[in-house]
């Protein structure tokens, strides 16, 4: 577990050096888990590279649901296709680390992320969106969809 934090602290300080390159959002996501049936609440921090490309180190944590819960750390890239000024959307792809409790019991795992999320632009300091991406796991496969909202600077 203290790998996993300290890996996301380096993510966002090494984040935080390369975000004034361009846009960054900062936002939260409430969202369900489909096989393991948790409620998903996240904390995420998205920022540009170029007027397309970010990258999103986030942190979620899985609501315990019948004795099972987890902590996921999460870097993803996304592709922004921005189809109006009111709303974009990006397939995503990226890593993930996720601690889990079964009652006691714990597992680590490392797996991929793909996914495709969509965005409006409520006002040009606020973002709400929709993302679904599925966490290739060694036997924790499953499909996640979130709802976000963002705060632009």
């Amino acid at each position: 577990m203290k790998k996993g934090f300290l890996l996301f602290v380096f993510v966002i300080v090494v984040s935080t050096i390369y975000a004034q390159k361009g846009k960054t959002s900062a936002g939260f996501t409430l969202g369900h888990a489909f096989d393991s049936e948790n409620v998903v609440a996240g904390l995420d921090l998205r920022y540009n590279i170029t007027d397309e490309v970010r990258l999103a180190p986030a942190l979620s944590h899985f609501i315990k649901n019948d004795g099972v819960s987890a902590w996921a750390v999460d870097v993803n890239a996304h592709y922004v296709f921005q189809m109006t000024d009111m709303f974009g959307f990006y397939p995503l792809g990226g890593v993930g680390l996720a601690f889990w409790d079964f009652g006691g019991n714990g597992e680590n795992r490392f797996g991929l992320n793909v996914g495709l999320g969509g965005e409006l632009y409520a006002t040009r300091d606020v973002t709400v969106g929709l993302e679904m991406k599925y966490n290739i796991v060694s036997d924790f496969d499953q499909a996640i969809i979130g709802l976000r909202i963002g705060y632009n600077f």
